[in-house]
């Protein structure tokens, strides 16, 4: 039967048709608020995540460096050694045409390079006389404690830090330790830090010797170099020696700060 009046119910299915679409787009609508509020609390959700993270991070970075200042001390070192290192190292790197970013990152990893002497016991660290042949390799196994300490890791600088304190002491030749590597095989950072330790150690006293004159470290490091130490961090390191030297001065009047201020000892990595 023909529908006796075609414009009624064409404006039916029109108006159908128009609930159907509105009701679609309140669908939608309703689904893309639900989509908010998920990304919403994913985000929430990650950003706790990510303060969680960031805290245990920030509480191992602490604990490593308090493990780093309590090592200097048990050789006899002052803490501020470890703030000299990061500050030699910081300029080496930049002298070298290192990013800031990293120049930045490598000044405080380097100040965790002897943490590995925590496991070497007192009667060798403060040993004022020459150490025993088992004394002796004894000691060069605090590169790899150091590593293991530290660990793997997935935050960049307790990377660097790591790969600092299991290489700093090898040689560009091959004859260092603990694994003999030479030449690029040793990472630029242990490379880097290799420089500013020898630098900083011959400067100042230790137990069993005085310093020597800065300008006659700087002649050693200068013979030194192709052999123990990666040319083109000898030619980085002595370009700026001047900034090296005042440097040194800075974090030395520093420590003579700190000593008149009653023995502070308070975030002492941070004063470089």
């Amino acid at each position: 039967m023909t529908d006796p009046n075609p414009n009624t119910s064409q404006s039916c299915q029109l108006e159908c048709l128009a609930r159907q679409l509105e009701a679609a787009e309140q669908e939608r609508a309703n689904a893309l608020s639900l989509l908010e509020r998920a990304r919403a609390e994913l985000a929430r959700t990650q950003g706790e995540r990510d303060r969680a993270v960031n805290a245990l991070i920030g509480l191992r970075k602490e604990t490593f460096f308090n493990l780093a200042r309590d090592a200097e001390r048990r050789d006899g070192e002052s803490p501020m050694h470890t703030v000299r290192i990061g500050a030699y190292a910081s300029l080496i790197a930049t002298s070298l045409g290192c990013t800031p970013a990293w120049s930045e990152m490598l000044e405080t990893a380097a100040q965790m390079h002897d943490i590995g002497k925590i496991g070497i016991h007192d009667s060798i660290l403060s040993k004022t006389g020459p150490l025993t042949t088992e004394e002796w390799r004894i000691m060069r196994e605090h590169p790899r404690i150091g590593a293991a300490i530290i660990g793997r890791s997935e935050e960049p600088l307790l990377q660097l830090a790591g790969e600092i304190a299991m290489t700093h002491h090898e040689h560009y030749n091959g004859a260092g330790y603990p694994r003999g590597l030479c030449g690029n095989d040793i990472p630029l950072a242990g490379r880097i830090v290799g420089v500013a330790d020898f630098f900083d150690a011959l400067t100042h006293d230790r137990s069993y010797r005085k310093a020597l004159p800065v300008d006659t470290v700087l002649s050693m490091i200068r013979e030194r170099r192709g052999e123990q130490f990666d040319p083109q961090v000898v030619d980085a390191f002595l370009r700026i020696s001047g900034q090296i030297k005042a440097a040194r001065q800075r974090i030395v009047e520093q420590e003579r700060f700190s000593q008149a201020t009653d023995g502070w000892d308070g975030d002492w990595w941070m004063l470089a």
